[in-house]
């Protein structure tokens, strides 16, 4: 596969994605919870976590084939398509976030094995200072605000949901700390990626802990969806070699 031929594919992908994209929103609009309405639901999401995954193999190929860098960083950008594949995991599980607790604790669980994987990317690449931390406590006071002005009741998952809140806050601050230093396109799209990840996790928690209103559903999804293919994305040399002045 030229480079050609691999980024007019990946464009392809995201075009399709984000056709797919409302298609599913509209499944889940729906979807009565009957069988047929959350088989059809389910099948549009697994899609769209099978289409950023496969942009993120095509990007890491294209990275592999037509860049220049280091063994380590070849290796450690491999951690990004790894994650993206555990979300997909994650994807499956959390499909049946209100229908099944076990299955929702192990959707829980693939989705902090992504935030670790990330977050070990960009701390060994670029190392960790106190920005981070600074801009992440900031982050987690604000949700913490979030949820004590709305009283969720985490119950047996509050440990888990707070130790993944804070990988997501920690994930989003060195993002955005990275972004600034390195100043490419591809970090601008991690950045972006992480926080869209970041904030579609706190609109599931209003869903979920809140309110069940339609519209915190349909912006969980268009948030997270669109953070994990600029995640994918990030990966692709065209981006990390194109400088934003």
């Amino acid at each position: 596969m030229t480079f050609i031929v691999g980024n007019n594919l990946t464009t392809t992908l995201v075009v399709i994605y984000a056709f797919l994209l409302v298609l599913y929103c509209r499944a889940e609009k729906l979807n009565t919870g009957d069988a047929y309405g959350f088989k059809r639901a389910t099948i549009l999401k697994l899609t769209l976590s099978s289409i950023f995954c496969a942009v993120a193999v095509i990007s890491y190929y294209l990275l592999w084939h037509f860049s220049h860098r280091s063994n380590i960083f070849y290796w450690l950008q491999l951690l990004i398509v790894i994650a993206l594949a555990f979300a997909l995991a994650g994807d499956y599980f959390l499909q049946y976030i209100k229908l099944d607790i076990k299955k929702y604790k192990t959707g829980i669980s693939f989705f902090t094995v992504t935030q670790i994987l990330l977050i070990a990317n960009l701390c060994i690449l670029n190392g960790v200072g106190w920005k981070e931390f600074v801009i992440c406590a900031g982050i987690l006071a604000v949700i913490l605000v979030l949820m004590k002005v709305q009283n969720w009741q985490l119950g047996a998952e509050k440990k888990r949901v707070m130790a993944y809140t804070i990988l997501l806050a920690f994930m989003a601050s060195k993002a955005f700390v990275t972004m600034l230093r390195e100043m490419t396109v591809g970090y601008v799209f991690m950045a972006i990626g992480a926080a869209l990840f970041l904030t579609s996790d706190i609109v599931l928690g209003v869903w979920n802990y809140k309110t069940s209103r339609p519209l915190h559903k349909y912006l969980n999804w268009v948030f997270y969806f669109s953070g994990t293919m600029l995640i994918a994305l990030s990966i692709s040399p065209e981006y990390f070699t194109s400088l934003i002045y």
